[in-house]
């Protein structure tokens, strides 16, 4: 039993921390609407975490990686986040408090996924695990408790997230505690920090790179729609009227729905296309998929639209992450990683954020999601292009071992 336990307890793990994470994320950029604040202000909030996280994440790393306190930074992460969150409230419209909060949320926030995905990783290849049938557990219960959650903000108000938000995170923090011990004390004469000054060294050839930049450009470009999805969608759906709440969570419920069999079958797809062909055919469906939201169609269109979600996410990421591993030299391959990532997230959701907020300003809606679809298309043609590139063999090949993240 203890064995058993040992074995499947990310599975629980990642189960109940992203019904945790349902209970807030996709609902935050609504109360910020209804606490008055502007689209250029959420905005403005939002680019925060990726800025913040840009600068923070290698600091928590590298006290991981030195001191081996993964559950102890991962515990006082969960523990404080969401006492931050609530200082929202007391805000009274004055925004640069808002700004100070939102540093100091995205300080302590900022290791949580990070450190999880890291954990699992290392768990699944220490127990001979699939990592990608770990994560799906999460889109499930994601799914299903995002819905849940809607409705009861619906009933209660929406402000009854944060309270929600810090119960799920205070269980999670006791379940941190319970999770088997995995830390290492890495004192071995500073290789982790050799490796890291390592990586920074790798980014400038990696960048030189024609290749590896022209896939980083078109990255940017299809990125920019996810981004300015996650920073204002709900602030999008509530615009509608009715109960903002309710809609809110079914919407994210099917979104996540349909990315789990697409994380399940990346690696297929993946191998069956080519990375680049995918890469190509995902970002005009995310053009297709921005192009409907501008129309601001009923509420039964946005629930269809929102099928297109496991392939504008989830296939992206999975195929994004495998070229750029399988493209790069074999020393250079955890600094690509990291550069894909580092422009999908952060680069990308600062900028779409931003610039997002003001768009909405000048020409509503209707103009941030048509700016979307073109930089969706422009993404498009950049893969297609990558893919004519003489020294591009390797990427558009069909790729030998496609695994779905």
């Amino acid at each position: 039993m203890r064995e058993t336990y040992r074995k499947y307890s990310l599975h629980v793990y990642n189960y109940f921390f992203y019904i945790a994470y349902a209970a807030f994320l996709p609902f935050v950029g609504y109360w910020f609407a209804e606490d008055g604040l502007t689209t250029q202000q959420i905005g403005f909030i939002f680019s925060i975490g990726p800025l913040v996280g840009f600068l923070v994440q290698p600091l928590w790393g590298m006290l991981i990686d030195y001191y081996g306190i993964t559950k102890w930074i991962l515990a006082i992460s969960m523990a404080l986040t969401p006492w931050v969150a609530i200082s929202y409230q007391y805000a009274d419209h004055y925004f640069p408090l808002y700004i100070a909060i939102s540093v100091v949320l995205a300080v302590c926030s900022s290791a949580t996924l990070p450190i999880i995905d890291a954990m699992t990783v290392r768990h699944a290849k220490q127990n001979a695990l699939s990592y990608g049938a770990i994560r799906v557990l999460g889109s499930v219960s994601f799914g299903l408790a995002v819905t849940l959650f809607g409705l009861l903000y619906n009933r209660a108000g929406i402000s009854t997230m944060f309270t929600v938000y810090a119960v799920c995170m205070t269980l999670m923090v006791a379940l941190t505690m319970l999770v088997p011990a995995g830390d290492r004390r890495e004192r071995d004469g500073g290789s982790r920090s050799a490796a890291r000054r390592g990586m920074i060294k790798e980014m400038l050839p990696l960048l030189k790179e024609r290749r590896f930049l022209m896939f980083l450009i078109p990255v940017f470009l299809a990125a920019i729609g996810p981004q300015m999805n996650n920073a204002f969608y709900s602030v999008y759906v509530s615009h509608f009227g009715g109960e903002a709440s309710g809609k809110i969570g079914i919407l994210y419920a099917v979104a996540t729905v349909t990315e789990i069999p697409v994380f399940l079958f990346s690696g297929y797809i993946i191998r069956k296309l080519g990375y680049v062909a995918t890469l190509t055919a995902v970002s005009l469906a995310g053009a297709l998929r921005w192009f409907v939201l501008s129309l601001e169609p009923p509420f039964e269109v946005l629930v269809a639209n929102q099928l297109l979600s496991g392939l504008t996410y989830a296939l992206f990421l999975s195929a994004g992450i495998n070229y750029a591993y399988d493209s790069s030299p074999e020393s250079t391959k955890t600094t690509a990683h990291s550069l894909f990532v580092v422009v999908y997230t952060n680069i990308a959701g600062i900028v779409a954020s931003n610039v997002g907020g003001w768009v909405v300003k000048l020409g509503g809606y209707p103009l941030l999601f048509q700016g979307a679809a073109v930089m969706s298309v422009l993404g498009a043609a950049g893969f297609a292009a990558l893919s004519r590139l003489k020294s591009g063999e390797a990427a558009s090949a069909r790729p030998r071992d496609a695994r779905s993240v």
